[in-house]
């Protein structure tokens, strides 16, 4: 169930970035993370009502702090999304976003079999071929600038939620939404930046914020079930990321990130059979 719920946690993440991006490119990042995480909120506020969950205030500030991590995780990518190619920007967070918690969660006592251990190291070298793969050649260094900041931050604050306990349920999903919000919306008001889409917009950011709000709840449902099958499979958003890039906004792709998207899928089996 762990890795089942990771793959919903990437095809989530790779929801919402399918509708976010519309409302990136046309408002920008700030504005982008600030209504998705809002949205957000209520999102996982209504999955305490499906996911049986208890309120610890324990949680609650463990979820608020893996809020920071991907609050600015969030507004870094979309930041890196503006200046460069998807296929640059993604698997580096991915990757990041992979490894520290993988790390982190076998550090506090997890034991992953050897095949789940060489599956993940597949689907990592399989995003490092994607990273490769280049995208806008122009745009590289920006690109690997946002992505790396972004995976960082992401990996903060995944591994944080590793530490929620397994009767949290949804609660620290939406803490750590509601910090995340804070975060990107004091950079907006910095900005005197209008936080509403145009109304053309304004159902992808939506969307986009109940995405991101699922990918969350998933991952802690993972996390409960299997922490490391879930982080790596959760960390897996960048294969439907490129795929999204390419075929709905005309990214770059070339045939090393084909071959990186094989390797991340054998890995993903090689974790399943583990």
């Amino acid at each position: 169930m762990g890795l089942l719920f990771g793959l919903l946690t990437s095809l989530s993440i790779g929801g919402s970035d399918l509708f976010g991006r519309r409302v990136s490119n046309a408002r920008g990042p700030v504005v982008t993370a600030v209504t998705l995480q809002f949205v957000a909120i209520f999102t996982a506020l209504a999955a305490t009502f499906v996911v049986p969950s208890v309120f610890t205030w324990n949680d609650a500030l463990l979820g608020l702090l893996s809020g920071i991590g991907l609050g600015l995780g969030l507004l870094w990518y979309f930041t890196g999304l503006t200046h460069s190619s998807s296929a640059v920007v993604a698997p580096l967070v991915g990757t990041l976003s992979a490894v520290i918690p993988f790390i982190y969660a076998i550090g506090r006592g997890e034991s992953p079999t050897l095949t789940a251990v060489l599956g993940a190291v597949v689907a990592l070298i399989g995003l490092g071929f994607i990273t490769m793969g280049g995208g806008r050649a122009a745009h590289v260094r920006a690109g690997v600038r946002w992505g790396l900041a972004s995976g960082v931050a992401y990996g903060f604050g995944l591994s944080v939620a590793i530490d929620v306990s397994d009767a949290g349920g949804s609660w620290p999903a939406m803490t750590q939404r509601i910090s995340a919000f804070a975060i990107v919306a004091a950079v907006g008001i910095v900005r005197k930046l209008e936080p509403v889409p145009p109304k053309g917009l304004r159902i992808p950011a939506v969307v986009s914020g109940v995405f991101a709000g699922l990918s969350t709840v998933f991952f802690l449902l993972g996390l409960d079930a299997d922490p490391t099958k879930a982080v790596v499979a959760g960390s897996l958003f960048p294969a439907v990321t490129v795929v999204v890039g390419r075929f709905v906004y005309g990214d770059d792709v070339v045939r090393r990130q084909i071959g990186g998207i094989v390797l991340v899928i054998l890995g993903v089996v090689g974790v399943a059979l583990g």
